[in-house]
């Protein structure tokens, strides 16, 4: 049967009937091999039923697209039942407000797993919030910067102001609301942190106003009962950092590219040279 030339004027038609023809040809030779199959069988007196053939193949396809939408309908079970671990993190995390004399609202942030309290952050909608948290996570220390307050957090939600409302030297009375009256920008209170042993140090320019001194590094006891002035630091509070503890416990502290170190148990700087 050979090809029709593309030139031919009936070029379309006779590939139709070549197509055909083929078509014709191969279906013949497929009954034949089908009889012919089905004669050798029956001869040896083996029946093959070939619509229960037909039959069990339309079984097993039918059983296969029941598998698969079973399959489908776990899968989407499976989906909707596995928690998600970001709505997890979400559901444990809590929060105490703490309201500033200002009306500012502070967010103290804790986690709870299993009854288990633990500090996480501070945070306050539009302000700069340095805290510090006890190594255990059960306090959590950080700076009203607007009212120049230090205040701890406990993990049961009960809080202190442990700000030095007024300071008494030999020559003079600093009373903090009459000094942030005059100077606004005054260093009264920032950057709290905890020691090794839980108590807290903080940045203030106190004992002095308006001479030209650095500012100081100060340690305070949760009731207000001690504070001891520990030394000298930058002029620029944000030269200033702690950088976490020695092999012995000891504060370290970053003051314009110095170190210093806050001896655990210690009421006095010691520069690392």
């Amino acid at each position: 049967m050979g090809r029709p030339s593309i030139f031919s004027k009936n070029y379309e038609e006779q590939m139709r009937r070549r197509r055909i023809n083929i078509t014709l040809i191969i279906l013949i030779i497929i009954f034949a091999a089908f009889f012919y199959t089905k004669y050798q069988f029956n001869k040896r007196g083996i029946n093959i039923n070939i619509a229960d053939k037909f039959s069990f193949l339309k079984k097993q396809q039918k059983d296969i697209k029941q598998d698969e939408n079973i399959n489908r309908e776990n899968k989407k079970e499976e989906i909707k039942d596995t928690p998600n671990n970001e709505n997890k993190v979400d559901e444990t995390l809590k929060e105490y407000i703490y309201i500033s004399n200002s009306q500012r609202q502070f967010k103290v942030v804790y986690r709870d797993e299993n009854g288990v309290k633990k500090f996480v952050e501070v945070k306050s909608e539009g302000v700069n919030v340095d805290f510090d948290i006890l190594k255990d996570g059960t306090k959590v220390v950080f700076d009203d910067k607007e009212n120049q307050n230090i205040i701890v957090y406990s993990i049961d939600g009960t809080y202190e102001d442990i700000t030095l409302k007024t300071l008494k030297t030999s020559k003079y009375t600093f009373e903090k609301d009459k000094v942030l009256q005059r100077q606004k920008d005054y260093i009264w209170a920032e950057k709290p942190h905890f020691t090794s042993d839980g108590k807290v140090v903080f940045l203030t320019k106190l004992p002095y106003n308006l001479t030209k001194r650095g500012i100081f590094i100060w340690y305070a006891n949760y009731n207000g009962t001690r504070l001891v002035r520990l030394g000298e630091l930058s002029y620029d509070i944000n030269n200033i950092k702690y950088d976490g503890f020695d092999e012995n416990e000891g504060l370290r502290i970053i003051s314009d590219g110095k170190t210093f170190v806050l001896e655990k148990g210690k009421y006095k700087l010691k520069e690392i040279k």
